[in-house]
């Protein structure tokens, strides 16, 4: 009979913790979650995506993005479930790359360390082109929406940002013009 009582008492708080894990309100992922939503099977399964935390300058050669000091980029993955990745920086570059073919890249600047951004990419096929569409979601402050092509890859190319190289020292030359935001340098193998 003892055993009997038992049994209905480990019965009764199972069933109180399983209502109590179930009704609780899941709290803002501690990470940046990815994720491409909306795209064509096809289009996303050639979809990587790599990131790199402020970079002056990144290369692509043989199908691999590089960090200035040839160090292959993180690739982020979008393909599974659990797809969150490190959000202890505050700023980074993904480089949405389709098939080795066309990219985008997108700078993420968070106001702290501690934001948990939600980002969806949304990629379509449009005459002979391919054009990206992005929701950078932070719940606790405001959402970007960002829109445009794909950029034509190379074989081989070097992109640098202007805006986060160290200042020119010579001033002998005089003033000079400050550098383009952007620049993709073609290398010829």
């Amino acid at each position: 009979m003892r055993t009997t009582w038992l049994i209905l008492l480990a019965m009764v708080l199972a069933g109180i913790a399983m209502y109590y894990v179930a009704n609780r309100q899941k709290p803002v992922s501690p990470y940046d979650t990815i994720s491409i939503t909306n795209t064509a099977d096809s289009i996303s399964q050639k979809v990587r995506v790599f990131v790199a935390y402020d970079p002056a300058e990144v290369s692509f050669r043989d199908s691999t993005w590089y960090e200035h000091d040839s160090i292959p980029l993180k690739e982020l993955s979008v393909h599974q479930t659990l797809n969150t990745f490190d959000k202890h920086y505050t700023n980074a570059t993904l480089y949405i790359d389709y098939g080795h073919q066309w990219f985008y890249d997108v700078v993420v600047n968070k106001p702290a360390q501690d934001a948990a951004y939600q980002l969806n990419f949304t990629i379509n096929n449009s005459a002979d082109s391919f054009r990206l569409e992005a929701v950078i979601n932070d719940p606790a402050r405001d959402q970007l929406h960002l829109r445009g092509p794909m950029m034509k890859m190379y074989n081989a190319f070097l992109l640098t940002y202007g805006n986060r190289l160290s200042p020119n020292t010579d001033t002998t030359t005089g003033p000079q013009a400050p550098p383009p935001a952007r620049l993709i340098t073609v290398i010829k193998k």
